[in-house]
């Protein structure tokens, strides 16, 4: 009964840090999909990149100048059904900031994240293809850019250019979160926001459950921070029938061999 309890107790305390209660009720987009509580997650106040000085050295995030761990990108959340790819992006450094902008949301499938992307100032999905159809991180006040090379390709790709092919439309919302996340240093425009997407899957020129895997990535203009999420991909209904009922015959024609 203690080793019970105790395990209950666990498992929730585990929750509660993951997805900690800040007293504000998040309302999600009509029409999009609810995430729930799961706001922010493992990204929230850190930052993946390793920078050739070391974290909280100007301009990373941690610097006292920079606005601190808080001030970054936050979370990402993803699902889907038959018709739409659902993805929500929490950043904490406001949305209308000019020098901190943040940059498109690229995704793509298996070991490839940059197959698609969303241009976050205009609401179109568009097919990416290769390198030369995206930009890195450009030169700005208080970040890298081509002044670190080595931070530009460990950032990745900023925003697409005119060179990549438009396939459509997309649904995309923003909401402001005051109070949210607190205690950023830069002072000014530091609440949280959460951008909600919603991409039809026809748009896509691939079967989403025939893939193993789907990626999505995103960065600050400054290169300060980096939001990089891979989740697994579960095949439609129809798939896992005919999967389970290849697996009975094979059960069936080993035992008839027994």
């Amino acid at each position: 009964m203690k080793k019970l309890l105790f395990t209950l107790l666990l498992t929730v305390a585990v929750a509660l840090l993951v997805n900690p209660a800040y007293g504000v009720t998040v309302t999600w987009s009509p029409g999009y999909y609810d995430f729930g509580s799961s706001v922010f997650d493992g990204n929230n106040n850190t930052s993946p990149i390793m920078y050739p000085y070391g974290i909280g050295y100007l301009p990373s995030p941690g610097h006292s100048n920079e606005g601190g761990e808080k001030y970054d990108l936050e979370g990402l959340n993803f699902a889907y059904d038959n018709d739409y790819l659902y993805v929500s992006v929490t950043a904490s450094f406001g949305a209308s900031i000019n020098t901190y902008a943040e940059g498109d949301l690229f995704f793509g499938f298996g070991a490839n994240k940059y197959d698609y992307a969303v241009d976050v100032s205009n609401s179109k999905l568009y097919a990416v293809g290769d390198s030369s159809n995206w930009n890195f991180i450009p030169s700005v006040p208080g970040g890298y850019g081509s002044l670190d090379p080595i931070i530009t390709n460990e950032v990745g790709a900023f925003d697409i250019n005119a060179g990549s092919s438009l396939l459509g439309n997309i649904a995309e919302t923003s909401t402001l979160y005051a109070g949210l996340e607190s205690g950023y240093l830069t002072p000014g425009d530091g609440d949280t926001y959460i951008k909600e997407y919603k991409i039809s899957r026809s748009l896509l020129g691939t079967d989403l459950t025939s893939q193993s895997s789907i990626t999505f990535h995103t960065t600050m203009e400054c290169g300060n921070d980096l939001l990089e999420k891979t989740y697994g991909v579960v095949p439609e209904p129809g798939s896992m029938i005919l999967l389970g009922m290849g697996l009975l015959g094979l059960g069936a024609s080993l035992r008839r061999r027994k």
